[in-house]
């Protein structure tokens, strides 16, 4: 079997799901290192509004998590647009204190792990009275570099180790005990380029397309255009590397048929037959 699965560049995040799962229905299983690119990710037409909500429907009927309640595991958008005009501060401490605590499960909380450190007894690492927050000191770097006079090429060569722009969802403390289960984004990486393009490239050790992945798509782009404008830059290409790519046709509550059949209407709707 083939050791990579590489797909054309699409525009949008409905419009990777919608490749994605058209082929993984027909590509030999398993499929390992599936790699893909959406050009403008914070883009979305009043058509992939219908597709989506037609998704979200068969989601509800099917008993899992609808795609906004999935993206706001990576990003919480309600509370950004409730709370960050009051500032970044009371943004990430109302999602901490406030909406943390009600949909904290064992996985999913990704933008927490973004946002705080434990220390080896669980406690958040605190930088003075603040938690250490790994997305603001990435927002605060890129802003530098977006403000940096005489910018040339080697300032934008970012290596693999530079930690302040690499944000690891993976917390050895909690995960490491776990065989399976354990959160299936393990990483994303910024770079930004001398026209001040940011880029993101997402790595996940599993991806499920029917359940997660349209929802992951869309809080990533969320998570990309929220980071971009705290630094000043402008939105780029989305990456994804899914070490493992999984079609999950059924499921608790559906039937591989029922899946096959809202599938086969995403693709009609979105063009891909």
């Amino acid at each position: 079997m083939p050791n990579f699965l590489v797909l054309e560049d699409t525009s949008t995040a409905l419009a990777a799901w919608l490749q994605a799962t058209r082929q993984l229905s027909v590509a030999k299983k398993p499929v390992y290192n599936l790699v893909y690119t959406i050009n403008t990710p914070s883009e979305k037409s009043y058509e992939e509004d219908a597709i989506i909500r037609k998704y979200d429907q068969f989601a509800i009927a099917s008993n899992f998590n609808t795609s906004e309640t999935v993206s706001n595991t990576i990003f919480p958008l309600d509370t950004y647009l409730s709370k960050y005009h009051l500032g970044s501060d009371i943004f990430y401490d109302c999602y901490l204190n406030e909406v943390l605590p009600r949909v904290r499960k064992r996985w999913g909380t990704y933008f927490e792990r973004m946002i705080t450190r434990p220390n080896e007894h669980g406690a958040p690492i605190l930088i003075g009275n603040r938690r250490l927050n790994p997305l603001e000191i990435l927002i605060d770097k890129l802003k530098r570099r977006v403000e940096k006079t005489g910018k040339t090429t080697t300032h934008y060569e970012l290596s693999i180790d530079d930690i302040a722009l690499e944000v690891p969802t993976y917390d050895p403390l909690r995960d490491a005990k776990y065989q399976i289960g354990g959160p299936c984004l393990s990483h994303v990486s910024f770079k930004i380029d001398r026209n001040n393009v940011l880029r993101l490239t997402a790595f996940y050790r599993s991806h499920w397309y029917i359940e997660r992945a349209l929802g992951n798509l869309i809080g990533l782009a969320r998570l990309q255009c929220f980071v971009a404008g705290a630094a000043g830059a402008k939105v780029g290409p989305l990456t994804i590397i899914a070490a493992e790519a999984v079609l999950d046709m059924g499921g608790e509550g559906r039937k591989a048929a029922d899946t096959r059949a809202i599938l086969e209407e995403c693709w009609a709707a979105g063009g891909q037959t």
